[in-house]
């Protein structure tokens, strides 16, 4: 393998390109690659993520469960371009190169490699904080690069400042200050396999005139490495508020990119403080288990922020269809930096080119066979997720429904309430057999979250006593129902909120007016009503009560 890769290297540019065309058509195969010839440590580091690594598996199955809706005929023909301009700088494509930390330990060129390349492709490169290159080193090394500088706001406040300064000297087109970073990521794949930094690997920008210590002995320039990286995470401050974010833009005249939001509500926050753009990012996994994809919470952020400001994704990028998806859905830019690191430790500054050369075919033949010539033409529409396919109208269903209830609720509603029917009806025909002359109201309970209150009204012959009515009886009475007709009974539904239950109501004539004979007022009602259970309970019938007779104290007199 080792003879492999030095013969490879000897190889003439045009050779190793085609060469790589046919053994390494993708990304995923550059990191198959790149675990085949770099050391476990190396590889660890390069593709890991936080904790169980949640993070890292659903930002890849985020872009999975979105499909690609191309139009037809949509007369592209010779205006095609993959030109995006931001910040007033336009570039070739838009894809940039994410700030990745220390990448001499993928390749001895490390960041000057991944800047040539994107200087070769003019895409934006963005140096980190915690490189291995200065960056005064890095501009004097490419200084037509496209470079924009990633930030952290330490606990020393002149420290950061500084670091702002040696960014304008050395002509960086943009500061991006990452604020989803209090404290660093907890990573069991580390602490399985803990990584040693090379003698003249550290960061490079907290070493005096940029030198890692090579020249002062290889066992000092290691304990040098590890203690300033130490101390740059210890200077991490979980205190920092969005008046750090006004306190950056007033010492600068550079644009501010805030990168590391998931949260609409952040994004608003960020836009009313005046912040020049947003790059949506879950650092790749690295930073928080189980937080969000960026390209789940993309729309909804581009929706809130989009025309205020520019809204960029990284974080799972690895395809050309990865790249369009994001485009379409609002993103201005899209940033890889696992992808650049593979292309990086197999090949160098051509694996890197490589890498990006792949991403741009992809996307053309992407846009191209989407019905798409220039990345004006991306909409929404061009892209929607899997389940649209399957439920069209699933999304105003689960807005419009203040239930959340799952689209399948309906069907199994149907046929618990066919069951209860069908028991309601064998229950009717048995009743039917032994009751006869009894009048039986049969509960059909459509569903358990539904009330349904019956009430029954016994309406008795009004008696005149020296042709007066009691005044409890003067107000409007139903007719008569003749003898022996049942009583009639009236549906009236309940709130929803009302605790579960059937309420029956039965009129009996028990009270008395003013102390004279229940004969003499019978038209005096009074209501009772009785609470009954249905939680667990199967379908139940209610036996109405049929009239009572009402007599008077001595017997005497019966009404009927």
């Amino acid at each position: 393998m080792l003879l492999d890769q030095l013969f490879r290297t000897k190889r003439s540019p045009a050779v190793l390109t085609e060469s790589l065309r046919c053994e390494l058509a993708s990304v995923s195969d550059y990191e198959r690659r790149m675990c085949e010839t770099v050391e476990t440590s190396v590889v660890n580091y390069c593709r890991g993520g936080a904790a169980s690594e949640q993070t890292v598996t659903r930002n890849r199955a985020a872009f999975d469960r979105l499909i690609i809706r191309p139009r037809c005929l949509q007369r592209i023909g010779g205006t095609r371009s993959l030109a995006v301009t931001s910040f007033g700088i336009t570039y070739r494509m838009p894809v940039g190169i994410a700030p990745v930390a220390l990448q001499c330990l993928a390749h001895p060129e490390g960041e000057k490699a991944t800047a040539r390349a994107a200087r070769t492709f003019g895409v934006p490169f963005v140096l980190s904080v915690l490189s291995s290159v200065s960056i005064e080193e890095l501009a004097e090394a490419v200084p037509r690069a496209p470079k924009w500088f990633q930030l952290y706001i330490f606990k020393d406040r002149e420290l950061t400042e500084c670091l702002v300064r040696r960014a304008e000297k050395a002509r960086f087109r943009a500061i991006v200050v990452c604020v989803d970073t209090p404290t660093p990521g907890l990573s069991r794949t580390e602490r399985r396999n803990p990584l040693t930094l090379p003698a003249k690997v550290t960061c490079a920008n907290f070493v005096p005139n940029g030198n890692s210590g090579g020249a002062n002995g290889n066992g000092k320039a290691k304990s040098c490495s590890a203690s300033v990286l130490d101390y740059v995470r210890s200077q991490l401050d979980p205190s920092l508020g969005w008046d750090a974010i006004r306190w950056l833009m007033s010492i600068t005249t550079l644009p501010v990119i805030v990168k590391g939001i998931l949260n609409r509500a952040d994004a608003l926050i960020a836009a009313d403080i005046g912040v020049h753009g947003l790059i949506v990012s879950n650092s790749g996994g690295r930073q928080l288990d189980y937080a969000p994809s960026a390209i789940e919470v993309l729309p909804e952020i581009v929706n809130a922020v989009g025309n205020r400001l520019e809204v960029m994704l990284d974080s799972g990028v690895s395809q050309g269809t990865d790249a369009f998806k994001a485009l379409a859905l609002g993103a201005r830019m899209v940033f890889v930096g696992r992808a650049a690191m593979f292309g990086l430790a197999v090949n160098g500054q051509r694996g890197v080119e490589e890498v990006l050369d792949i991403l741009k075919t992809e996307l053309e033949s992407t846009m191209l066979n989407a019905g798409c010539g220039t990345l004006d033409d991306l909409t929404p529409q061009h892209v929607c997720h899997e389940m649209q396919l399957y439920f069209p109208f699933a999304p105003e269903r689960l807005r419009g429904s203040w239930r959340g209830e799952s689209l399948r609720s309906e069907r199994y509603r149907t046929r618990d309430r066919r069951t209860n029917i069908d028991a309601a009806d064998a229950e009717i025909a048995e009743d039917t057999e032994h009751d006869d002359g009894v009048n039986v109201a049969l509960l059909r309970a459509e569903n358990v979250s539904e009330r349904v209150t019956f009430q029954q009204r016994c309406v008795d012959p009004v008696i005149e006593e020296d042709g007066k009515l009691c005044p409890e009886s003067r107000q409007a009475l139903p007719s008569l129902q003749p003898p022996g007709t049942p009583p009639p009974y009236r549906n009236v539904p309940l709130q929803l909120n009302v605790p579960r239950g059937i309420y029956r109501s039965n009129t009996n004539n028990l009270s008395r007016c003013k102390g004279t004979s229940a004969a003499a007022c019978p038209s005096e009602v009074r209501t009772t009503r009785t609470v009954i259970s249905r939680k667990e309970a199967p379908p139940r019938r209610i036996k109405s009560h049929s009239m009572q007779n009402l007599c008077s104290g001595d017997g005497s007199k019966c009404i009927k």
